[in-house]
């Protein structure tokens, strides 16, 4: 995440995006074609690398079949929460972790295939 252009709001959008063209079936490059962009800014707006223009996400919204308030319905409802991004990929055996949240709701992301798990801690 580029944290100088990129906040938690823009976070949810490349969030949104990323369920959307997954739930169509379409691949980055399918819709990166379509927008005359490249594969890599897709994947840049999906994971909040970059920002999505204005103009770009009007675009986005007529290819996906969504309205423009889709990209913003927990935003609007307040609902937006703080993300954490904890990547335990390097932790040796021996190593303790505690990690301690109440009411907790997290996506997991492999990073092999890219798809998402959703889980709940309460």
């Amino acid at each position: 995440m580029n944290n100088r252009t990129c906040n938690a709001k823009d976070l949810y959008i490349a969030k949104k995006l990323r369920e959307r063209r997954i739930e169509m079936g379409l691949q980055q490059r399918d819709l990166a074609a379509v927008l005359k962009v490249t594969s890599q800014q897709i994947h840049k707006y999906e994971r909040g690398i970059d920002r999505v223009p204005a103009s770009r996400l009007d675009d986005l919204s007529t290819l996906l079949s969504v309205p423009l308030t889709f990209f913003y319905e927990a935003i609007e409802d307040k609902a937006l929460s703080t993300e954490f991004v904890i990547n335990c990929t390097h932790l040796q055996t021996r190593k303790k972790v505690s990690l301690k949240f109440f009411q907790f709701k997290a996506t997991l992301t492999d990073m092999d295939t890219q798809e998402d798990y959703e889980i709940e801690i309460f």
